[in-house]
């Protein structure tokens, strides 16, 4: 298999997991608001810091994360032909994308105590 095949096929597969793992959050959180009705905030708050449930918000994000980055990358790639234009599309996406994911991850690491 040749390096050239390689270079595409990993964002391919990224992209593709990716997305498994964002349908199956996404659906698993559906279903968990259709059982339970209506949250409040305190509800909201003790859901999202249960050791699973961080657990599976963590690797969300990052799938999310992930998918973002591989996409807008496949865009940037084919549309912007200019190098230094890429260079600076490129280092504004990763920088929203790295703020983005530590302000989402902050979440999951902060104590649970009372606000």
């Amino acid at each position: 298999m040749s390096l050239t095949v390689l270079e595409g096929l990993r964002p391919w597969l990224i992209q593709r997991v990716s997305a498994v793992v964002i349908a199956l959050y996404l659906v698993y959180v559906v279903v968990t608001i259709g059982v339970h009705g209506a949250f409040d905030y305190a509800d909201w708050r003790a859901w999202v810091h249960a050791p699973y449930n961080s657990l599976f918000m963590g690797l969300f994000i990052l799938a999310l994360l992930f998918h973002a980055w591989i996409g807008m990358r496949d865009v940037i790639l084919d549309y912007v032909h200019n190098v230094l234009l890429r260079l600076l599309i490129f280092s504004v996406i990763v920088s929203v994308l790295l703020i983005s994911g530590l302000w989402s991850l902050r979440i999951l690491l902060l104590p649970l105590a009372a606000p």
